[in-house]
C-alpha cells in the first residue's frame, strides 16, 4: 500500500514537472516570435510631384538655348500630345532652302540687346561685318529708331513671350494670348518705326515661339509688311521652321550662341565652333550680345575667323536666296 502511494506521488510529482517544462518552453517559443512588421508607407507617384521650374539663365536678356518645358511624365505627356497634333495638321511644302555658295564659308555674327549708342559704336569699331539687333523703343530707352536711322545693316531685336516672369516686363513684349488684331498692330508700329528694316529676331521668346498658332498669325503679319524673321532658337521647341514651311519662305535661325559663359576663352571656344560649322555646311550664324567680354573676344578673334568670311545678314540673304 505504502508502495503504491509512492508510486502515485512520483507520476504526480513527473507530471508537474513536465507541465512547467512545456510551459516555460511555449513562452519562450512566443518571445521568439518578431513582432510584426510596420506598414510600408504608400509609395509616391512621380506624376504628383510638382516639377520645379527652371531657372532663370544668368543672362541679362536671353534664355538658354536648351531651355526645357517639363519634366519626367508631364513632359512625355506633353511630347505626345505634340506628336498627335502634328499628325493631325495637313502637310506643309518643305522651307525654301540656301543656293550653293562658291566662294569662302560665310559666318554671319549678329549681337542682341543693341540699345545705347556706345554698344553700337562698339560693334562698328571691330574688324569684321556684324550685324546689330536693335531693341524697339522702351520706357529706358526711348532713342533706338534714332539709333537706326542712316543704318545699312541692322535687325529689329523684336520681346515675345518666354517662360520668365523678370523678362517679360519688357516693353510691349508679345503674348501667346495677345492675339492676331494685336500682333498685326504691333508689327505695324515696329515698320512705322523702323521703315527701312527688313531682318527682325526675336528676343527671348520661349513660350511664344513653341505656339504653333501664335507664331502662324505673327509671321504672317511680319511677311505682308515685309519683314524676314530669324528664329533666335531660345528653345528647343521651336515651331518656327514649320511655319515657314508654311509659308513657303526660308527658315533663318541662329545655330552658335557665343556668350552663354562670359568670358573671353568661353566666347572663343564658341566661335571655334561656329567656324567649323560654317566650314562644314558653307554657312553659319552665331549670335552674342554686347557684354563687354564678348566685345573683347571679338578683337582678339583674328585668328580664328581667318578661315571664314563674316558677312551681314542682309548679304548673306541675298547670296543664298537671290532675294
Amino acid at each position: 500500500m505504502r508502495r503504491t502511494a509512492l508510486s502515485v506521488l512520483g507520476l504526480l510529482t513527473l507530471s508537474t514537472l513536465l507541465g512547467f517544462s512545456f510551459l516555460i518552453a511555449g513562452k519562450g517559443e512566443k518571445a521568439s516570435v518578431p513582432p510584426p512588421a510596420k506598414p510600408k508607407p504608400a509609395s509616391i507617384k512621380k506624376s504628383a510631384i510638382r516639377p520645379k521650374a527652371p531657372t532663370d539663365s544668368p543672362i541679362v536678356g536671353e534664355e538658354y538655348p536648351e531651355e526645357k518645358i517639363g519634366f519626367g511624365l508631364e513632359d512625355l505627356i506633353a511630347k505626345t500630345k505634340k506628336r498627335a497634333k502634328v499628325s493631325r495638321e495637313s502637310k506643309v511644302s518643305e522651307a525654301i532652302l540656301p543656293k550653293e555658295h562658291h566662294g569662302r564659308p560665310q559666318l554671319v555674327l549678329i549681337i542682341d540687346d543693341v540699345s545705347q549708342p556706345r554698344q553700337l559704336a562698339a560693334i562698328r569699331a571691330l574688324p569684321y561685318h556684324i550685324t546689330p539687333s536693335i531693341f524697339p523703343p522702351s520706357r529706358m530707352n526711348r532713342h533706338t529708331p534714332t539709333m537706326a536711322q542712316g543704318l545699312k545693316h541692322f535687325m529689329i531685336h523684336l520681346p515675345l513671350e518666354s517662360g520668365s516672369a523678370k523678362m517679360n516686363r519688357f516693353t510691349k513684349t508679345l503674348f501667346v494670348d495677345d492675339g492676331p488684331a494685336r500682333f498685326e498692330k504691333r508689327v505695324k508700329e515696329i515698320r512705322r518705326l523702323f521703315p527701312s528694316a527688313r531682318f527682325l529676331n526675336n528676343h527671348t521668346g520661349s513660350v511664344f515661339t513653341s505656339n504653333y498658332g501664335a507664331m502662324y498669325h505673327l509671321y504672317g503679319d511680319l511677311k505682308k509688311e515685309g519683314f524676314i524673321f530669324l528664329d533666335s532658337r531660345t528653345t528647343g521647341h521651336s515651331v518656327v521652321r514649320r511655319v515657314a514651311a508654311a509659308y513657303h519662305t526660308p527658315y533663318l535661325s541662329r545655330d552658335i550662341f557665343l556668350d552663354n559663359v562670359q568670358n573671353r576663352a568661353a566666347i572663343l571656344h564658341q566661335l571655334k565652333r561656329a567656324v567649323r560649322i560654317a566650314q562644314k555646311r558653307g554657312y553659319a550664324i552665331a549670335i552674342g550680345h554686347p557684354h563687354r567680354a564678348t566685345l573683347d573676344a571679338l578683337r582678339h578673334a583674328g585668328k580664328i575667323l581667318s578661315g571664314v568670311e563674316t558677312v551681314y545678314i542682309d548679304n548673306f540673304y541675298r547670296s543664298r536666296y537671290g532675294r
